[in-house]
């Protein structure tokens, strides 16, 4: 299980800082990037409840917190494609951005789960 205070898989990662050649420095955004990939896994595991959540389809407010969720895992997925393909030379920025991506993916997971019935799943 994820877990959900966990900011990223490498918060404070100096380690592509130190790379003296091209490949090492790949290598780096290649094992960050994995440790993001998984990061992702579990909370798609996670939010597979509240997304398949039927019974409070019909509210508005459940349907824009599920669409933040969605857009922000999207933004989150695209990130890591976008480090995979340009490979930054500092990992400064992307985990800045990925951990305010992270922030908001708990904000409306609490959010939508404050409507689920406790009942409901995970039981």
């Amino acid at each position: 299980m994820a877990n959900m205070d966990y900011p990223g898989p490498c918060q404070s990662c100096s380690g592509i800082d130190g790379c003296a050649t091209d490949e090492q420095r790949q290598a780096a955004v290649e094992h960050y990037c994995k440790g993001l990939e998984m990061e992702l896994n579990a909370w798609k595991s996670r939010l597979y409840d509240v997304l398949a959540n039927d019974q409070h389809k019909s509210s508005q407010e459940f349907m824009d917190t599920l669409d933040h969720i969605k857009s922000t895992v999207r933004e989150m997925e695209m990130l890591v494609e976008k480090m995979r393909d340009e490979c930054p030379l500092s990992l400064a920025q992307p985990e800045e951005q990925m951990a305010g991506m992270l922030n908001q993916l708990r904000t409306h997971y609490s959010k939508a789960l404050s409507v689920i019935s406790p009942g409901y799943f995970g039981g």
